[in-house]
């Protein structure tokens, strides 16, 4: 986006946006299914985000913010394209539904997401050592294996093993969040 720069006068909302920016065009292709249109309108909300940060507040929920931006975004664009068959349109209750459905699935993702970060302080610190190196840090088993004394058999054994843990903890680890009525999203 042209209007971030490294020397902006507003780094934390620049980094709301790069943050959020992945799941708000996912959010906006599902309301404009053409990419090139969905592209011209994210450009658009940014934009708008960006005129109207003084608007937000630090700490609430940006990417709630910006979807409802989006949404009207959104329905402007709809409107502009009145030309085209009435099966073409997105009625406002599909739009609801579209956002529903979107802002549960960014539940979802969070709640794995928070798993996710319980079951790798479970881990055994040499299989996090080495999820987090081939992972986080992009070495390939080769470079762990040399990094570590060890066999690059070894050390696809040792991320087979984390693997298979991780998933069942994660797994388990998302069912106690989905079903605890008090854990907030």
């Amino acid at each position: 986006m042209s209007f971030l720069s490294h020397k902006s006068p507003n780094p934390e909302f620049e980094s709301l946006i790069r943050e959020n920016r992945a799941q708000l065009h996912g959010f906006v292709l599902s309301l404009v299914p053409n990419n090139s249109d969905a592209e011209d309108l994210l450009q658009q909300v940014c934009v708008i985000l960006w005129e109207k940060r003084d608007e937000f507040e630090i700490g609430t929920n940006f990417l709630a913010w910006a979807r409802k931006v989006a949404r009207y975004q959104a329905l402007n664009h709809w409107r502009k394209e009145r030309a085209k068959p009435p099966e073409q349109e997105f009625s406002d209750h599909l739009l609801d539904v579209i956002q529903e459905r979107s802002e549960e699935r960014e539940r979802e993702f969070l709640r794995h997401r928070r798993a996710l970060q319980v079951c790798l302080a479970k881990l055994p610190p040499r299989h996090r050592k080495v999820v987090e190196s081939h992972y986080f840090d992009g070495d390939t088993i080769t470079e762990i294996a040399k990094q570590n004394h060890m066999k690059a058999n070894a050390v696809s054994q040792l991320l087979f093993r984390a693997r298979a843990a991780l998933i069942a903890c994660v797994q388990t680890q998302s069912a106690g969040l989905f079903d605890d009525p008090n854990q907030t999203s």
